[in-house]
């Protein structure tokens, strides 16, 4: 149950789960209603209502003689049956909402109520999802993996910001091979963005509290970018037909692995990786930084993962910015 939610609204959400378990586990042969009642140990017509609420959700459910199946488009996640396959740090617990507001918002809250490492909560539609400066990511339901996991570093702070240079190589590496990175936080396939991080934490002078790694990735379908600097595409249309509970213990295997790399081992590998992913270095860049302005030749990455950017007045190394202009990549707004 949530934090905030009422047990009856729990219970009920915890019911349709199961229901809908059982429905992915029936795949195309379908289950009956009465073996979904004694499954939950309720009256057919209960099992009727929470099926009326999965579809209510966006998930298509087709009525058979007696019974059930998803529809052919339905990709539920199911966090019961994604759970076995997560290993620490980001190990759960697992929360998966039909919608919500912002699943950063919702993991942040949690963070200060003192959640654990390794929630995860994620949701089928944001309406208010966000991206940097701003930018709100709103898709279609169930067409994305949208979903925030708690992190509490025992880093200082100068050495946490590197957490976004790791958040991006993890989830490239669940993308695959041809995954690459526009520093700090887009992952492109090609030319189109198919996924975006958005990194926030705390911190007191010594130590980070907490860090919330916000992370949307286009699994079936593209939404409209409010962002000129890239269309944007979805991992269906590069041609991998994972589903989205694959792509999720994938992606959370690989936020897992980055993180215990870097804690363990220091930046080397995760900047190595990096570098093998970098879709900037050698190209020409715009970049802003505040009110500055910078153009110039992407060189790379420092160790404190910062951009360094060959400009005419030399090599400048950039802690925060957004790259706004890529030569050869997309067409920006210049």
């Amino acid at each position: 149950m949530s934090a905030g939610e009422a047990p009856a609204e729990g219970a009920a959400r915890a019911r349709r789960d199961e229901v809908l378990g059982a429905l992915v586990e029936a795949g195309e042969a379908g289950v009956s209603g009465e073996v979904l009642a004694e499954r939950l140990g309720c009256s057919r017509a209960a099992v009727h209502r929470h099926v009326e609420a999965i579809r209510r959700a966006g998930t298509p459910v087709v009525g058979l003689a007696g019974g059930y199946r998803l529809g052919p488009e339905a990709d539920p996640v199911v966090p019961a049956l994604v759970a076995p396959r997560l290993a620490p740090p980001l190990a759960g617990p697992l929360e998966w909402l039909p919608t919500t507001g912002s699943t950063n918002d919702d993991v942040l809250a949690r963070a200060r109520d003192g959640a654990p490492e390794g929630l995860v909560i994620g949701a089928d539609h944001q309406g208010a999802g966000r991206g940097r400066r701003g930018r709100q990511w709103i898709t279609s339901p169930g067409d994305a993996l949208l979903l925030s996991a708690l992190l509490r570093p025992r880093v200082a702070p100068v050495d946490a910001g590197l957490l976004p240079i790791v958040a991006a190589v993890g989830v490239a590496r669940a993308i695959g091979d041809a995954a690459r990175i526009v520093w700090p936080n887009d992952i492109l396939l090609g030319a189109h963005k198919v996924a975006g991080i958005l990194c926030e934490m705390s911190a007191d002078q010594e130590q980070v509290a907490w860090a919330v790694v916000g992370v949307g990735v286009n699994v079936r379908g593209a939404p409209a970018l409010g962002d000129a600097r890239w269309s944007a595409g979805s991992l269906a249309a590069a041609g991998d037909a994972r589903r989205r509970p694959e792509v999720l213990a994938d992606l959370l295997a690989g936020l897992g692995w980055a993180y215990r790399d870097w804690l363990d081992a220091g930046p080397s590998g995760v900047l190595a990786e990096f570098a093998r992913r970098d879709a900037l270095e050698g190209r020409g860049v715009t970049v802003l930084a505040g009110e500055r302005r910078i153009e110039g030749t992407c060189a790379g990455l420092d160790e404190l993962g910062r951009l360094r950017v060959r400009g005419a007045l030399g090599e400048e190394a950039l802690g925060a910015g957004e790259v706004t202009r890529v030569e050869g990549i997309g067409p920006g707004p210049g």
